[in-house]
């Protein structure tokens, strides 16, 4: 095995827990955080002032190291939906514009955009497919009207990674803003936007990144942020907030960078301390050594899988992931299979009529085999 990290999570009482694609187990360092901060509320006058711009600045910086972008572009949200309704409620929209998204996208990223055609703006669906060109069928769907391609980096039932440099490029080319939601890829796997154009890139915390449930992030470019018209007016945004003895007196005026998209109270110190302090070990840990481990534990799953049982994620190594769905020749087989896992402690995830494995730094070559007695 390429690494164990398993001291640095909790025992998980004898399950072997392949679900990280649904909710991340916060490491024992983020748990820890999260602890220390409680003394911040037991005894609220350790809570300055500096605090409320802190936490959250501490925050964006972890992340921005993870995906290779700025701090000050770094807006701190509840979560992918969030991140993506910045554009949603925040572009200035015509009837008659056009939104392109993959088929069997997540429906934080489908559900957002299908509330504009109620502005009359029309959105596009490309048919999700393993295999060809994904540039090309997306290219072949643009049109003059089209102002926005968004698409989820990794499936989350497949695990279908997309191609995130060709589709930007693509997207720089025509004119067109290119969203995407990173929540099944960002901190399991490696991203580096200096080098990966990208206007948006909305996140929720609680999966890859391994922190708590209800943060997230959104990556917004600066010359996208200069066009967005903010849906909502938080006061810590405004600028010279940081100075409580002046309140009263300040203008209706915000802060350039991305904190002008923040959600309220975005200092919300039990969950900013956790999620921050994950960022942090993933970036020891690094992407890269996650993928590689968990990389090798599916090709391990995959070379045992019987007869009766196939892959229906993509095996090529520019669309793998770190999930894996396996079908059997029927959908009550694979309802079975899953039933039998669960029943033995063993907890991947049923998505669409397939059991989605999504291990992580923690699962080990033990717990494969396990899977694999059961199949």
């Amino acid at each position: 095995m390429p690494t164990d990290r398993r001291q640095d999570f909790h025992d998980f009482g004898g399950v072997a827990y392949f679900n990280c694609a649904t909710q991340g187990p916060m490491p024992r360092v983020a748990l820890d955080a999260v602890r220390r901060t409680l003394e911040w509320k037991a005894t609220p006058h350790l809570i300055g002032e500096e605090l409320y711009f802190a936490v959250p600045d501490a925050y964006r910086r972890a992340v921005a190291g993870l995906i290779g972008a700025e701090p000050a572009s770094i807006a701190v949200t509840d979560s992918t939906t969030q991140g993506i309704m910045l554009v949603v409620n925040g572009l200035d929209w015509r009837s008659g514009d056009e939104v392109v998204i993959p088929g069997g996208t997540f429906p934080a990223n489908r559900f957002p955009w299908l509330w504009l055609e109620r502005r009359g703006v029309r959105v596009v669906t490309v048919p999700e497919e393993i295999g060809g060109s994904q540039v090309e069928r997306f290219a072949a769907a643009l049109t003059p009207r089209t102002r926005v391609v968004s698409i989820g980096w990794v499936g989350y039932s497949r695990g279908l990674r997309y191609d995130l440099a060709g589709l930007g490029e693509l997207c720089r080319q025509r004119g067109i803003l290119f969203v995407v939601d990173g929540t099944q890829g960002a901190g399991g796997l490696e991203l580096d936007l200096r080098r990966t154009l990208c206007d948006l890139l909305a996140c929720s915390a609680y999966k890859w990144m391994l922190g708590p449930y209800g943060v997230g992030f959104a990556y917004v470019a600066p010359e996208l942020a200069a066009r967005l018209t903010p849906a909502n007016v938080n006061w810590m945004a405004i600028a010279g907030a940081e100075d409580f003895n002046r309140l009263a007196d300040r203008d209706l005026e915000l802060v350039p960078e991305a904190r002008r998209f923040d959600r309220n109270e975005a200092a919300s110190f039990f969950d900013l301390s956790g999620a921050t302090a994950a960022a942090g070990y993933l970036a020891e840990v690094t992407p890269g050594a996650i993928e590689r481990h968990v990389r090798a534990l599916l090709d391990r799953l995959i070379a045992g899988l019987p007869a009766g049982w196939r892959v229906v994620s993509p095996l090529d190594d520019a669309e793998r992931a770190n999930i894996l769905s396996i079908a059997g020749e029927t959908q009550e087989a694979t309802a079975n299979l899953f039933a039998r896992l669960t029943a033995a402690g063993i907890r991947p995830a049923l998505r669409e009529n397939a059991v989605r494995f999504s291990p992580n730094i923690y699962n080990t070559e033990e717990e494969i085999d396990r899977v694999l007695e059961r199949l």
